[in-house]
């Protein structure tokens, strides 16, 4: 997140009573945070950016030249992940090292205002991308021969627009309607808000709505998945062979579903890391009168930025994105091929 739009908090509320006093000492801490602070803040999100491009520019790559990957539609769900996360630590959080290490906003109102928008849209994006690979797994765990009947599941690039079509039409309107310039006058500041309604809107339709449809979709899922998974599933796991005397249908259940844990690992991790965030929105937004200390709006700001980085890692749990980045480094650096076994399957998430 940047950290400058009053940023710290986007969503704060302006009302033509709210006491000029009230705003002016609270511009004045801003500038000594600051002038205190901006050399760590710096420093912390170039490790940020360093971190999400390496980490998300990797994977976005192998499952790029993965082919086996690159043609599954919950793969191209983690590729779209990745991308807005890498979107997120170049554009974003570069902005962030750039006004930290400039005592004065030189790059105008329209940078200023697209950076605070593109603060809510990459996060809402991926947390889009997230429901979506949450609604696939519970087609298939709930309605397995249905699922494989859908032929609209083939279609890739559906998965990659579906995120960024629901984040123009929810994000824009709010965000571009709800614009509202500060109070008072301030020179060479990135220094924006929205309106009273925008502003209890906002962390509510890009957050808590959302959060709510994705727990419950995950209990739903792991109901059906773990509880009652598909006879036809378990068929097709005990039907496998993968070549060794080991039990092939536990070796294949827990293949098969590690991919699952491995999302619900990054759901949760998702909203553990964006809640404080947009809770102190919503209580700022309701209750005027209840300014944070900026430590604190830094703190919440920054441990939601952080997931663009640390929950991309996360991904590289799933057995199948493991693989192929162990056989890309192979094939590119040691010019060792190693073919998988046919018997394993690239598919994310199938049981």
């Amino acid at each position: 997140m940047n950290n400058y739009s009053i940023y710290e908090n986007p969503n704060l509320p302006w009302y033509e009573d709210y006491p000029t006093s009230n705003w002016t000492a609270f511009i004045l801490e801003i500038g000594q945070a600051h002038d205190t602070h901006s050399k760590s803040i710096a420093v912390y999100a170039i490790i940020l950016t360093c971190l999400s491009t390496i980490v998300n520019t990797l994977l976005c790559y192998v499952i790029l030249v993965t082919r086996e990957l690159r043609c599954q539609p919950l793969y191209t769900c983690v590729l779209n992940f990745c991308f807005v996360n890498l979107l997120m630590g170049l554009f974003v959080n570069s902005l962030v090292v750039y006004h930290e290490m400039s005592p004065l906003w030189n790059l105008g109102p329209i940078v200023c205002k697209a950076w605070v928008i593109l603060d809510v849209l990459l996060p809402f994006t991926s947390f889009m991308t997230l429901i979506l690979m949450s609604i696939d797994r519970f087609f298939y765990s709930r309605f397995s021969s249905f699922y494989q009947s859908m032929k609209f599941r083939y279609q890739r690039p559906i998965y990659f627009i579906i995120p960024w079509v629901f984040g123009i039409v929810i994000v824009f309107p709010v965000w571009v309607g709800g614009f509202q310039k500060s109070p008072i006058e301030v020179a060479a500041m990135c220094v924006f808000g929205l309106v009273d309604e925008a502003s209890i809107a906002s962390p509510i339709l890009v957050f808590f709505l959302p959060a709510f449809f994705l727990i419950l979709v995950m209990i739903i899922t792991h109901f059906f998945s773990f509880n009652k998974p598909p006879r036809a599933s378990i068929r097709s796991v005990s039907n496998r062979s993968f070549g060794s005397s080991r039990n092939q249908s536990g070796y294949y259940a827990y293949e098969n579903n590690f991919s699952v844990v491995t999302l619900y690992f990054v759901n949760v991790l998702f909203l553990i890391m964006w809640s404080p965030f947009h809770m102190m929105n919503l209580l700022l937004a309701m209750c005027v009168h209840c300014m944070p200390p900026y430590s604190l709006i830094v703190g919440f700001t920054y441990m939601g930025a952080t997931a663009s980085s640390l929950i991309s890692f996360i991904w590289l749990t799933d057995y199948h994105i493991r693989y192929s980045l162990k056989h890309v480094i192979c094939d590119r650096f040691k010019k060792v091929k190693n073919t998988p076994p046919n018997s394993v399957s690239l598919t994310l998430l199938e049981a």
